[in-house]
């Protein structure tokens, strides 16, 4: 079943399955930028679950859409005369960003901006794995995963915020693209693996997203009811 969540004046369209896993920084970002979007959410049983077979919903929909390369998540820009229409979430991060905005004030913050935001995914290619190994491979993954994965990524960001002028923001004196990827990562590695992300071992990180969270627009769309709180992953994964 395909859900469509319209919202009144909406100028983007954001399609994705029924999970925060890859669009949640989109969402940030359009809710951050007060944009009404409206949603299109793949993969939902009648009473609302999710589904465990998505890709008949996928395949009947994609078609429909007029992308050149169909994938989710996608993206739909009605606000122009003529409609954009965009998917890999990278490239739609970027695109938003240039749109309002969040990508830095000087060629130098843009260059940290996308090394930043590279870097977020390579750590989210190591969560993914670890995420999507099934049965009894799990617990070593994890195990390998929370050894080695979190420290080195989540070591990594806390000590390069530590080193910002403003420990509020990965990049310059105001909220950027990487700032949204970066929340997401790092709270998803905070539930993943309790006790990674405190004030007594990574307080930079601690603080980044408790501040992050308490933002007017951010917590007002976390309050909403389209905000999905979990799952991260789809509902076969081990962690979800």
């Amino acid at each position: 079943m395909v859900q469509i969540i319209d919202t009144p004046q909406a100028e983007f369209e954001l399609g994705y399955w029924a999970i925060r896993g890859l669009a949640q920084p989109i969402r940030f970002l359009l809710a951050y930028a007060k944009v009404p979007f409206s949603e299109v959410r793949i993969g939902l049983n009648q009473n609302g679950s999710i589904s465990a077979d998505e890709s008949a919903d996928w395949e009947s929909h994609k078609h429909t859409l007029g992308l050149a390369f169909p994938n989710l998540p996608y993206l739909i820009d009605k606000s122009g005369p003529t409609e954009i229409r965009l998917t890999q979430s990278n490239a739609m991060l970027r695109y938003l960003a240039r749109r309002f905005d969040f990508y830095g004030d000087s060629e130098a913050e843009q260059i940290s901006i996308d090394i930043l935001q590279d870097e977020a995914y390579d750590f989210r290619n190591c969560i993914v794995e670890v995420s999507y190994t099934l049965g009894d491979g799990y617990p070593a993954a994890f195990a390998e995963f929370a050894a080695t994965a979190i420290p080195r990524y989540l070591d990594g960001f806390e000590s390069y915020l530590a080193k910002e002028e403003n420990g509020s923001y990965f990049v310059g004196k105001r909220i950027s693209l990487a700032d949204f990827v970066l929340y997401e990562l790092i709270w998803q590695a905070s539930i993943m693996v309790p006790g990674s992300v405190e004030q007594s071992n990574r307080p930079t990180l601690f603080a980044f997203i408790k501040t992050f969270a308490k933002h007017p627009a951010i917590a007002a769309y976390m309050a909403s009811e389209e905000y999905i709180e979990r799952p991260v992953n789809m509902p076969y994964a081990s962690f979800t």
